[in-house]
């Protein structure tokens, strides 16, 4: 399950509800604060008795010019941070152990917050957590992404590209791994499909599927995958 939550919206109580609905083996997480990442761990295991297991991946805090940017000035709040330290990015969360785990930033773009991917292992699978930025600098960092994917191991790419289906950015993840939803049917935004699953070394089994949920402006995109045998 991919899921970009909205954080200066939302709050983990209402995303631990959604999750533990679907239950997800293995959850990408996107806009969240490294604290909030933390918290949606805690309240899962209390509220809902599943123990998961939580890596935050905060994408560098912002340089001083950086901070200076109307969207560090807003996260800094949300993340209880100054704006010079917000601690802001994606996460995994996994019924099973997470190994591995490292973050990776892209190029900065200063009218944005500090993008990047966070890349961990899970049950043997290479799982990749990204949210891609926007005005004109997706084709470079889903390049990145592509890069840092690419191997014979079972992987994992989810998150939030910021390009529809039809978008060309696509064609470095489309030339070495598999889609759940290769046809764009299942909407994750009032925009359309920008959020996406693909792999490689496992196949769809179930799904997917992107219900509609009150608690972010996205929808969760959710498949159910194994192993090539």
């Amino acid at each position: 399950m991919t899921w970009n939550v909205q954080s200066l919206a939302h709050e983990p109580a209402e995303w631990a509800e959604v999750i533990a609905a679907q239950r997800p083996d293995v959850l990408g997480v996107q806009e969240i604060c490294t604290v909030e990442a933390l918290e949606l761990a805690a309240v899962l295991r209390r509220d809902h008795g599943l123990a998961y297991e939580v890596v935050p991946g905060p994408i560098r805090p912002p340089t001083p010019e950086e901070a200076n940017a109307p969207i560090n000035a807003a996260l800094a709040p949300a993340c209880d941070t100054p704006a010079d330290a917000v601690d802001f990015g994606v996460a995994v969360l996994a019924l099973s152990r997470i190994g591995e785990p490292d973050v990776v930033t892209f190029p900065p773009d200063r009218r944005d917050e500090q993008r990047g991917y966070l890349t961990a292992r899970v049950a043997g699978v290479r799982v990749l957590v990204t949210h891609v930025g926007l005005d004109g600098v997706q084709a470079d960092q889903i390049r990145r992404v592509s890069a840092a994917a690419a191997g014979a191991d079972p992987v994992v790419v989810m998150g939030d590209l910021n390009v529809a289906p039809d978008a060309p950015e696509l064609a470095p993840l489309r030339a070495g791994l598999a889609e759940v939803d290769p046809e764009g049917r299942f909407p994750t935004t009032p925009r359309g499909k920008i959020d996406y699953v693909l792999l490689r070394g496992l196949v769809v089994v179930g799904g997917p599927d992107a219900p509609a949920t009150t608690a972010s402006d996205h929808r969760p995109l959710i498949a159910d995958l194994r192993p090539v045998r």
